[in-house]
């Protein structure tokens, strides 16, 4: 059994195209997403000039509001492009695909409706003896934000993922954040994970622990007895393979 894995598309809806061209070819059973559609960089901005300023962060910003039709058009383009895709697609958010509820019904809507991709965020979803659970945003220890970016404290991230508790299977944890790590969070030559995954993969034991976030960390490790894949920012063309029967990741680039 294989899986297509990419992330970080961040508006660059031709990388998307050209991978579902190549997705016929690639022998996957199913595919995981593991975030990050549109580009909220105005939402983004606002939100970190704010806490630099020590001020709440404006949402009726000329910016902000301007960038929300630019994000509907950005869902609707993805989610119609992953309709060719020959396989079944799992995925979360990514952090910056806020707010939390224009992301849910975007996916949820026309667009999203009848494309392949099912939203697996703070839910799960089963693939022949796989149960697919996922959280998507940015994982943190106590902070929580839906409407600039998406992040989601501890205690949420160890309640979503409770559901495995519930039905026996091989485990497959869908993530945006990384988990700290060697390889699969490096960022600037520093850490862009959250030591709340690492909690996550040893409490939960997935098999298979997919993320993004790291844009240029892509890469392979384990934690604990679980494999971690980074595929990298498909904006840039990079993607991965992982076969769940052999255990062996590949890294790839369109």
């Amino acid at each position: 059994m294989r899986a297509l894995v990419f992330s970080d598309v961040h508006g660059e809806m031709q990388k998307v195209r050209e991978l579902m061209r190549l997705a016929p070819e690639l022998d996957c059973d199913f595919g995981l997403f593991c975030g990050d559609i549109v580009r909220g960089r105005a939402r983004g901005s606002e939100f970190m000039a704010a806490k630099e300023q020590g001020r709440e962060p404006d949402m009726c910003a000329e910016e902000v509001r301007v960038e929300r039709a630019e994000d509907y058009a950005l869902y609707a383009e993805f989610y119609g492009t992953l309709r060719p895709s020959p396989f079944p697609l799992y995925g979360v958010p990514g952090n910056m695909d806020a707010p939390e509820g224009r992301y849910l019904t975007c996916s949820l809507a026309e667009e999203g409706g009848d494309s392949r991709l099912e939203v697996v965020h703070r839910s799960l979803a089963r693939y022949g003896d796989c149960i697919i659970c996922g959280l998507g945003g940015e994982i943190t220890q106590v902070n929580r934000e839906e409407f600039f970016v998406l992040q989601y404290p501890r205690w949420e991230a160890m309640h979503t993922f409770r559901l495995f508790d519930f039905v026996a299977g091989r485990r497959i944890m869908v993530l945006h954040t990384p988990p700290i790590g060697e390889v699969v969070d490096r960022d600037d030559g520093g850490h862009k994970g959250c030591e709340v995954v690492n909690e996550l993969i040893h409490t939960y034991r997935p098999i298979l622990a997919v993320c993004g976030h790291a844009h240029d960390a892509a890469g392979y490790e384990m934690v604990a007895n679980t494999h971690v894949l980074n595929p990298g920012a498909l904006k840039s063309g990079h993607y991965a393979v992982f076969d769940l029967e052999t255990e062996e990741a590949e890294l790839r680039e369109i």
